[in-house]
Formats: structure tokens, sequence, C-alpha cells
């Protein structure tokens, strides 16, 4: 359950050492059992039967799964949400003060290949983690954004009526996806310039 467990005040950090030693039974060398059933529906009811709530048509760790979550029943997880090789902890350890914070990863977000989610992050519906970011404690990280970096920042958006739209700014390169000339026109040639430079 979230809260604090100190180590001197519970034995919650010994019985959770006792569970990764446990853990490691599923495990032949460098290769663990739960790299037969990534990215299935086989992994859905594993992380369920762990405490996790996952939604429907979920895709966890469809390129295995080493760090598998430590505290999947923190964890909650959307519909149609995608989560590749990333660590998703719920915990922080500072000099003996143990805390728990929950997860929520909403419905069709996605959580790319080595990245980070620490404790208390909440992910909107249809927000991207791009690959090798962190997202840091408590983090909100809006709906249909893209996040990319250590810590993650947002890097574009997404608009139904313009599709990507950048929300970085080069200078006199920067332009917004979708945006129009004086004319009307979409200026494509400019979008085009301003995705080489990402």
């Amino acid at each position: 359950q979230m809260g604090r467990y100190n180590c001197d005040e519970s034995t919650y950090n010994q019985r959770w050492e006792f569970y990764q030693v446990i853990s490691r039974i599923k495990r032949v060398h460098r290769i663990s059992c739960l790299d037969f059933f990534s990215g299935s529906i086989f992994m859905d009811w594993y992380t369920r039967a762990l405490g996790g709530s996952v939604g429907a048509r979920c895709c966890l760790y469809p390129a295995g799964c080493d760090p598998f979550m430590p505290e999947p029943d923190l964890v909650v997880i959307g519909d149609r949400a995608v989560i590749d090789t990333a660590a998703i902890v719920c915990h922080l350890n500072t000099r003996g003060n143990f805390e728990l914070v929950p997860i929520k990863v909403d419905a069709q977000s996605t959580v790319r290949s080595r990245c980070r989610v620490q404790q208390g992050v909440h992910m909107e519906a249809g927000s991207m983690l791009l690959e090798k970011s962190l997202a840091l404690t408590g983090e909100v990280i809006e709906s249909d954004t893209i996040w990319q970096g250590a810590p993650a920042t947002r890097i574009s958006e997404y608009q139904l009526d313009l599709g990507l739209v950048p929300s970085v700014s080069f200078g006199k390169d920067y332009v917004r996806s979708g945006s129009k000339d004086d004319d009307g026109e979409g200026n494509l040639e400019e979008t085009k310039h301003y995705f080489e430079l990402v």
C-alpha cells in the first residue's frame, strides 16, 4: 500500500528483499521465463495475478521485461497502453526513508525502451515517453503529448486538426507542423526543415 516504510520502523524492506530473492527462481542463467510471454496477453494476466491493474489489450514488455516492475500492485495501466523495456518504479529509498507512491499509465499511453518512470508519475491518455527518458517523481505527462530527455520535457503534442505539433523552439527554424501561410496553405517545406533538425 501507499505510504512510508522506514527501515527502523517497518519490516517491509526485509520482506521485499525476500520476495526479490524468491523471484530469481524464474531465471535460468540470463533467460527469464517471462521472456516467453513478452508482449502477450499472458504477461497481462501475470501482472494482474501480482495485484496490478491492467486494462484491456495492453502490450507489456514486447522486447523483454528486464527489469520487471518491482511493485506491480501499485501500478495502474489503462486500456491499450504499451510499456516496452522500461523501469516502472513506485519506491524511493532515501537513506532508509522508504516511500511507496502509485504510478498511473492511462489508456493508449506508451513508455518506450530504456525509460524510467519514478514514483507518483501520472501519464495521461495518449501520452508518450520516448527512449532513454526519465519521468521524475510526481510528474504529470499531459494527454496527447510526447516527452523526452532526462529529466523528461515535452517536445511535441497531438492535435486532431493539425497532427503532430512541435513544442520546442529553434529560433528562425521553428515551425509548428500544419502551420498556415497567409494564403491558408500549409508550409510543407518549412515543416520538413523542422523535422530534419529534430
